[in-house]
């Protein structure tokens, strides 16, 4: 069902926004077989191969992987893992190949500052985690600034994972089940207003607001830039964002976060 959809959404007028498919290093097998049997398509699948340790078995299972490209149309482009002290993101990423782009999920309190140094100095990029089932999962605003504000000053960059299902910050169902808990969310234009306040040397407090903002009024969508309650990002700025500092973000549905920008009328 994952690799239906995701290769429907490549096939979709939505597909600009839709990045690498991540699938555990575990399951690649399992992709290539499936792929083999479906018609292909333009290009090869881009992935994102989500390892434990880096141990020599997984980065071996990547790179045959990789080997196998022209039979099975797909390719591990980066890897993601998870660190939960400094320690450990040293020991991962020397694991790693260097070669290869790496995501390392981080902590957001506690030892942040040695950790974020850690994967600057390595040429790697940061991995948080904005959300979960519980509300308990949702790092606060402030902690969630504090990130962005270590991340900024050391032009790291960083992905999003978890939690960003809605444009603007709000009280939304925070599983699929029936009659589900309801908790309070980020939403991913709130995440990046934020980013591109800290990142172009505004300060905590305007970013807070904008991590705040809860009015889809605020937010205005033209031709050439992004406008929010008096500040203009124009698209060359957002174009250097997007690569340079907030990479993207990751959800487990692609089609709600792009259907409520629709129903906001910013499409």
């Amino acid at each position: 069902m994952v690799l239906a959809n995701y290769r429907a959404y490549r096939e979709s007028p939505d597909a600009w926004a839709l990045g690498r498919l991540v699938i555990p290093v575990a399951r690649l097998g399992e992709l290539a077989q499936l792929q083999r049997g479906l018609a292909p398509l333009d290009s090869s699948l881009p992935l994102s191969a989500v390892i434990l340790a880096g141990s020599t078995a997984e980065v071996d299972a990547i790179e045959e992987f990789n080997r196998g490209t022209a039979s099975h149309r797909a390719r591990v482009e980066c890897v993601e893992t998870k660190a939960t002290t400094e320690a450990m993101t040293h020991a991962i990423l020397a694991a790693i190949p260097v070669g290869w782009t790496r995501y390392v999920e981080v902590p957001l309190t506690g030892d942040g500052a040695g950790t974020l140094e850690t994967l600057q100095a390595a040429g790697a990029f940061a991995k948080i985690r904005t959300g979960g089932l519980t509300q308990e999962a949702f790092p606060s605003p402030d902690v969630l600034i504090a990130f962005l504000e270590r991340a900024a000053e050391r032009r790291l960059a960083f992905k999003a994972t978890a939690g960003l299902h809605h444009p603007l910050r709000g009280t939304f169902r925070l599983t699929y089940e029936h009659n589900p808990p309801h908790g309070v969310m980020h939403g991913y234009l709130n995440l990046l207003l934020a980013a591109a306040i800290l990142w172009t040397g505004g300060g905590r407090t305007r970013a807070r607001e904008a991590l705040l903002e809860d009015d889809p009024a605020s937010v205005r969508f033209q031709a050439d830039a992004l406008d929010w309650r008096g500040l203009r990002l124009e698209q060359p700025t957002l174009s250097v964002l997007r690569s340079t500092f907030l990479h993207g973000f990751g959800s487990c549905s692609f089609r709600e976060p792009m259907d409520e920008l629709s129903a906001g009328g910013w499409r």
